[in-house]
């Protein structure tokens, strides 16, 4: 791959989003070589005039549940249990009767969205074990995007036997070693649906792998009072107690004792707050999060409930945050696009590739126009990019210096 050099384009820059003005961006070998105001010279190389571009670092969709896009909005008023329960729930029934081809062709639609949306990378929680990891990587065998499958092994406990603390059958064991081996971890239903034994032994399996562990926990009231009454703890208390994962999902209902146990382990948060609004178990306390210092991001979740759309995700949050604290400092728009970027790339394990527009990082970018109606005439263009932002404002995507959707130059 020939270098580009950018010219005359304005960078957020950093994990502080510095805006800079006229700038030569120089990319070698999809890594970030040069931002500068110098003229450089250099031979063989792709030269590009990026005037009236603003570059902002490729969105990073922390949670997404991309299998059930063959069933959007369906269930439309059902509750979170009723929807999604992994047992008995509307979304696992319907997965069991669509053809393979069907979801493949709804994965593959979803990805090529969410790349229309400046979405770069995204973390997806894969139902079905091997089968459902191979019928996805099948779907996405042409994606652009960075993806990080997190599969799980077809293990759940129902309310009945899940606090007998029965231990993992040695056939559900062999599978899970072998998505282990061919996913980039697991991404683990509710604690709930969980005995203790086999959240230690997940755990354990997981262990010196180098691979991800996540799980949700505290979606909802219910999930919670659960918790509480069959195992005389949170589900924070019990995922803590038994694994340490790479991140929760949810935290809608986390206490402020469980906030602080977060804290001290060190695990990071994604929060899911239109995907919560939609199933009306809540909003999550980002802000409190942020406050006790927990790297946290945010993700779209189930295509089936939501559009993967992170511009609609960013302006919602922040928005959500300000209104149910009744403080309009609760969260900076900083803070906020940290969320879809930097923070996201962290908890995800990618933190010293991407996540940020750095020399040294990979050239994932996401080129806005500037002269947009809804965008120009910013005061705060890192505010602007959160509340005004829309998927029509994206002139290019870029992946690792390869531009993969629109172009520089009109």
């Amino acid at each position: 791959m020939s270098p580009v050099l950018i010219q005359n384009v304005t960078l957020l820059v950093g994990k502080e989003f510095r805006k800079v003005e006229s700038r030569n961006l120089l990319i070698r070998d999809g890594i970030i070589q040069q931002i500068d105001t110098k003229k450089t010279k250099i031979t063989n190389v792709n030269v590009l005039d990026g005037e009236n571009l603003l570059g902002i670092p490729g969105l990073i969709d922390a949670h997404t549940h991309i299998g059930d896009s063959f069933a959007k909005d369906v269930g439309v008023g059902k509750t979170l249990k009723e929807l999604v329960h992994p047992l008995h729930g509307i979304k696992s029934k319907l997965l069991a009767n669509e053809s393979p081809a069907t979801i493949r062709e709804a994965i593959s639609q979803t990805s090529k969205d969410m790349l229309s949306c400046g979405i770069t990378t995204f973390a997806d929680f894969r139902e079905g074990g091997l089968e459902g990891l191979q019928l996805a990587r099948e779907a996405l065998s042409k994606c652009k995007q960075r993806v990080l499958l997190l599969g799980r092994p077809r293990l759940s406990y129902s309310e009945e036997t899940v606090a007998h603390d029965v231990d993992i059958p040695e056939p559900i064991v062999e599978e899970a070693k072998k998505i282990l081996a061919v996913s980039n971890g697991f991404g683990l239903s509710g604690a709930n649906e969980y005995t203790n034994s086999s959240l230690k032994n997940l755990a354990k399996i997981t262990r010196g792998t180098n691979k991800l562990l996540a799980i949700h926990a505290a979606e909802s009231v219910e999930a919670v009072n659960f918790s509480n009454e069959t195992f005389h703890e949170t589900e924070i208390q019990r995922i803590l107690n038994h694994m340490t994962p790479s991140f929760i999902v949810h935290m809608t209902h986390a206490n402020e004792a469980d906030i602080q146990r977060i804290a001290q382990s060190k695990v990071g948060i994604v929060c899911c707050p239109r995907a919560n609004a939609t199933l009306g178990v809540g909003v999550p306390p980002i802000s409190n999060f942020l406050r006790s210092g927990i790297k946290t991001a945010i993700g779209t979740d189930n295509v089936m409930l939501n559009a993967p759309d992170m511009f609609r995700e960013l302006d919602y949050a922040a928005r959500i945050i300000k209104a149910t604290t009744q403080d309009p400092s609760a969260i900076t728009s900083s803070q906020a696009l940290s969320m879809a970027t930097t923070h996201a790339a962290d908890i995800l394990g990618l933190g010293s590739s991407i996540g940020s527009l750095e020399v040294g990082k990979q050239a994932d970018i996401v080129f806005l126009d500037m002269n947009a109606a809804n965008l120009s005439f910013s005061r705060d263009i890192v505010s602007s990019i959160v509340h005004r932002a829309r998927p029509d404002n994206i002139e290019c995507v870029m992946i690792q210096g390869e531009i993969v959707h629109g172009s520089i130059e009109k």
